[in-house]
């Protein structure tokens, strides 16, 4: 038999190393340190092959845009050259320029602020699991569900004024004298298509704001409740700061899909009348394709991806700025 330490001493050192305070915890952080890392890696091995074709997807087409946009290229001409930083000045001194950017900065603002606010009061009124409830949320998913150009052509019909509902039921109601050319005049263009846009986009904005109020406790509306709380300090003080996050990605959903939804206004108005439905994205297209000078609408597309990328930035920091005030 070979030497080894007494039945009795091996009993003693175990006692005596429990008796130290965190000895087992000391030896037990490397190899938990070990696993975090190992876990950690194996998530940025997963994540990385989808990041490397993002990239290229999408980084590969920008960069593309930024440096043909330094170039007076031409879908006429025979060649480009370039011309560094004049498509940007032409745009930035040229009067066309900021009174479309103007018109673009309302047709966001207003589409974001109401699909937000139409679309968070359907969350708020469908949230329940009841079987009405979820049939009700189906049926107000079918605008979103509905092809673009397909909701385009249908409101655009709809605006008719020899034909179209709109009009006939206002004339039924007595709140028009005569049949109004939505589309053909400058005061009711923009809003007529902000209307089609907002019914189109609010069932997004909806869903989201629904998977994030299903992420609170009951029992934190439930204590608000039995403490007296009623439905607009719960709506308020409760609901809406817990969600938060959730209305961040929303709204920049909301604001990147507006800035760029070319088929509710090009296939509406084309911009018209006089260009008081015209966005940078609608005339980007038409000097890049209408009037062939690709090196101008480059420079408008990296101006608006320039302005997205700032716009999330800002609101995102401004929210977590918040988020560690509170």
């Amino acid at each position: 038999m070979g030497r080894g330490v007494p039945v009795g001493k091996k009993h003693g050192i175990r006692r005596a190393a429990a008796a130290v305070p965190g000895a087992r915890r000391v030896s037990a952080r490397p190899r938990r340190a070990r696993f975090v890392r190992r876990q950690r890696l194996f998530g940025y091995g997963l994540v990385i092959p989808a990041t490397v074709v993002l990239g290229a997807v999408l980084g590969a087409p920008t960069v593309d845009a930024f440096i043909l946009s330094l170039t007076n290229s031409s879908l006429i001409g025979t060649g480009s050259r370039f011309v560094g930083p004049d498509n940007f000045t032409a745009l930035l001194t040229s009067g066309e320029f900021w009174s479309i950017t103007k018109t673009t900065v309302i047709w966001t603002a207003a589409n974001t602020g109401a699909q937000l606010l139409v679309g968070t009061g359907m969350a708020l009124l469908l949230k329940s699991s009841s079987r009405v409830d979820k049939v009700l949320r189906s049926i107000a998913l079918l605008p979103w569900a509905v092809p673009s150009i397909v909701a385009a052509a249908v409101w655009r019909f709809m605006y008719d004024p020899a034909s179209g509902v709109i009009d006939h039921l206002l004339l039924s109601a007595h709140l028009i004298h005569q049949p109004v050319v939505w589309l053909g005049e400058i005061s009711t263009a923009l809003p007529a298509v902000i209307l089609e846009s907002v019914w189109k986009g609010s069932p997004l904005v909806m869903i989201i704001v629904l998977a994030g109020l299903q992420t609170i406790p009951p029992e934190i509306e439930e204590a608000a409740i039995i403490d007296g709380a009623g439905g607009f300090q719960r709506l308020v003080r409760i609901k809406l700061p817990l969600i938060r996050t959730t209305l961040a990605l929303a709204t920049i959903l909301t604001v990147a899909y507006t800035v760029n939804n070319f088929n509710a206004i090009w296939l509406m108005t084309q911009g018209g009348p006089l260009q008081s439905t015209q966005i940078l994205f609608t005339w980007g297209y038409q000097i890049g394709f209408q009037q062939f000078n690709l090196g101008q609408a480059a420079a408008i597309s990296v101006v608006l991806f320039g302005a997205l990328m700032i716009i999330a930035v800002v609101y995102f920091l401004t929210l977590e700025r918040k988020g560690r005030e509170s």
